[in-house]
């Protein structure tokens, strides 16, 4: 049965006293901690308080851990250990790399290119330095969610200094044409950064394929730790860092490293090498297949929003005419299925997905949709108990559900 993240809420009991199944399916938003990876960072949580930045015996294990989870890193996305420098997550990398990047290149020019559909770090970064003087240009995407990379060519001007476009859409799973994109960029000699954070670990992520400048990761979406992160930086790109202080991270990232999480980041991408090359992403895309297949014949006119092929294995999204996303996730949660919406109302803000907005979806459209996100350990027996939970809600909650358009 799918492992459950640590934060998962208590198992709800059935009138019979028998518990439900639970499926958790939002793996897109974060990922259970694998027990080796737990296993491995205990020690540093417990025996170990060493700071790697000292020089005795328990700051050179610590320093000695760091380092070695550094290695485990860099080899999953095939670059050396000096290119990696550690930050407190996927939302910080994209920021040291955006902004390190801007400021140090200022005086060469003041302009961003950024696609409709990147994650909210990107976007935020990209209009925080607005009040820099910087300027950003959005190129839209195709009803698929893919950017066109000659749309992204000509979007450069004399004054850009990065272009930042995601590998993988977070909502969709669309997969970007990152390595034509880089070269296009390359050609006008302009630096490239990639936001991977919901490719690696589901898909290969070499960046001497994509050719990227900057490249960033974070490790709770790969069955490692929350709040630890990575950007990859090629030799030769100067940043301006973000956090000034001591010279940790090459000097980049100032503060005494989260060791316990470093070494569960190293850990996790550890295990990732050793699934992708098992092939067991292929069959989390069969159980996708089957999930979608099923969902759409089950609730007339339901279809998958943007591409169906060159997407993550793991993603699927839908829109289900006339049913409100969010009264899904809460009715399927009463069954113990775990998703998410194509709607923000539940963090309080009206507005549905600019992701789905951006492949061309209506309001309404995006408030209808769902995404489920599979995970490595999701079974045969959990899709069909997701499928049979769909059906019981439809049938029994339809009126309650019925799409209203948020206040």
């Amino acid at each position: 049965m799918t492992q459950q993240p640590p934060h998962e809420k208590p198992m709800k009991t059935k009138a019979s006293g028998k518990p439900p199944r639970q499926v958790y399916l939002d793996h897109n938003a974060s990922t259970p901690v694998h027990p080796d990876v737990l296993n491995s960072m205990l020690p540093f949580l417990q025996d170990s308080g060493g700071n790697p930045s000292s020089i005795h015996t328990q700051g050179s294990d610590a320093r000695t851990a760091v380092e070695a989870a550094r290695r485990m890193v860099a080899a999953s996305i095939n670059c050396t250990a000096r290119r990696i420098v550690f930050t407190g997550g996927g939302s910080e990398a994209d920021n040291l790399a955006i902004k390190g990047a801007a400021i140090a290149l200022s005086s060469k020019g003041k302009h961003l290119v950024t696609s409709a559909v990147e994650h909210p770090a990107v976007l935020g970064a990209c209009q925080g330095l607005q009040e820099l003087g910087f300027q950003t240009s959005i190129v839209p995407v195709r009803s698929d969610g893919r950017v066109d990379p000659q749309a992204v060519r000509d979007a450069l001007r004399p004054d850009t200094v990065l272009v930042t476009i995601m590998l993988a859409n977070n909502e969709l799973g669309s997969i970007q044409d990152l390595h034509e994109i880089t070269e296009l960029c390359h050609q006008q000699g302009v630096l490239v950064h990639t936001d991977a954070v919901q490719a690696l670990g589901k898909i290969d992520v070499d960046v001497e394929q994509l050719g990227v400048d900057l490249l960033s990761v974070s490790a709770h979406k790969l069955y490692g730790p929350k709040g630890i992160g990575t950007l990859y930086i090629r030799k030769g790109v100067q940043l301006s860092p973000l956090i000034q202080g001591g010279g940790q991270e090459h000097g980049l990232r100032a503060g005494t490293e989260n060791v316990a999480g470093i070494v569960g980041f190293g850990k996790a991408c550890e295990i990732l090498r050793k699934r992708l090359n098992s092939g067991a992403m292929g069959q989390v895309a069969a159980l996708r297949d089957q999930l979608e297949h099923n969902l759409c014949n089950l609730i007339p006119g339901t279809r998958t929003n943007g591409c169906t092929t060159n997407r993550t294995p793991n993603t699927t999204n839908l829109h289900v005419p006339g049913l409100r996303g969010e009264s899904l996730v809460l009715a399927l949660d009463r069954h113990g299925v775990y998703f998410s919406s194509g709607s923000a109302c539940k963090s309080g803000n009206p507005d549905p997905s600019h992701v789905l907005k951006a492949i061309g979806l209506s309001d309404e459209e995006a408030h209808c949709s769902i995404r489920l996100s599979l995970g490595i350990d999701t079974t045969q027996e959990d899709i069909d108990y997701v499928v049979e939970a769909f059906q019981r809600v439809v049938k029994e909650s339809r009126n309650s559900i019925q799409f209203v358009g948020c206040r």
